[in-house]
């Protein structure tokens, strides 16, 4: 049994296994695979990305050894999100290219999330053309993937400044009735990015300060810092020139931090 819910440090999601112990008579759970992939979860959500990393290689060995296209398919996706959790986008790239040859061998095709990798890691290189392009061929009616494609477009869209598509970006966000927190975090985001676009600087920089208290209160930092870059823009565009060395310098304390604890 596999489940997907919403994890606060990184931008997508994560997946873990679960199941019975022993031989009840019938199909006996792999315990081996199944411990690394809840250690895995347990680590990556106490922000511990180095260990949940290894825990998923763990659980990706064992599912070649099961010789278990599923298995495979869901443990390298937790490595990617784990590899980007560690700042490793070109890990979590490789990652996803021995994913899908090792699911095409086995006659099986790869879901949207691990397109989703690929789209995180191409916006954490600055490679906004690749991360678009993968983006078109995600085809998903899981809404927590849908809104993840979208926030990603719209990333990718504002750094090669294509006002249209972080339009449509925007647009494609899902209104839910009662958002999660990442969601609010990645609407108020998106808007303080197509504001700042559209030269409303105030509007941009009222929604970054929204998206910068939210990321922090799921400790998305990493997201965090980017909403201060969002800030700092904002202010250097209104003229506020002292406010936005301000945003910036936060931003860059607080990365530097990050840095020291990967």
């Amino acid at each position: 049994m596999r489940y997907r819910e919403h994890i606060p440090i990184a931008i997508l999601l994560v997946l873990t296994a679960c199941g019975s112990a022993g031989d009840h008579g019938g199909i006996r759970t792999d315990q081996d695979y199944a411990n690394a992939m809840d250690v895995g979860r347990e680590a990556f959500d106490m922000t511990r990305a180095e260990q949940a990393q290894a825990q998923f290689q763990t659980a990706y060995d064992r599912a070649l050894l099961r010789d278990d296209a599923g298995a495979i398919g869901d443990a390298g996706y937790n490595l990617g999100v784990a590899q980007l959790g560690m700042g490793d986008a070109r890990a979590a790239l490789a990652t996803v290219a021995r994913t899908d040859q090792a699911l095409k061998l086995r006659s099986a095709i790869a879901g949207p999330e691990l397109e989703l990798v690929a789209m995180a890691a191409y916006c954490r290189l600055g490679q906004y053309q690749s991360a678009l392009e993968a983006s078109a061929r995600i085809h998903t009616g899981d809404t927590a993937l849908t809104e993840r494609r979208a926030f990603l477009t719209g990333l990718a869209a504002d750094g090669l400044g294509d006002i249209n598509t972080l339009r449509a970006a925007h647009d494609a966000l899902p209104a839910s009735a009662k958002p999660p927190l990442l969601e609010q975090a990645d609407r108020a985001e998106i808007e303080s990015r197509l504001a700042l676009r559209e030269g409303a600087y105030d509007k941009a920089e009222s929604q970054a300060l929204r998206a910068i208290t939210l990321r922090r209160d799921i400790l998305d930092y990493r997201g965090m810092a980017r909403g201060l870059d969002c800030a700092a823009s904002a202010a250097r565009s209104a003229g506020q020139l002292g406010k936005a060395a301000a945003y910036a310098q936060r931003a860059a304390e607080s990365r530097a931090q990050a840095g020291k604890k990967a």
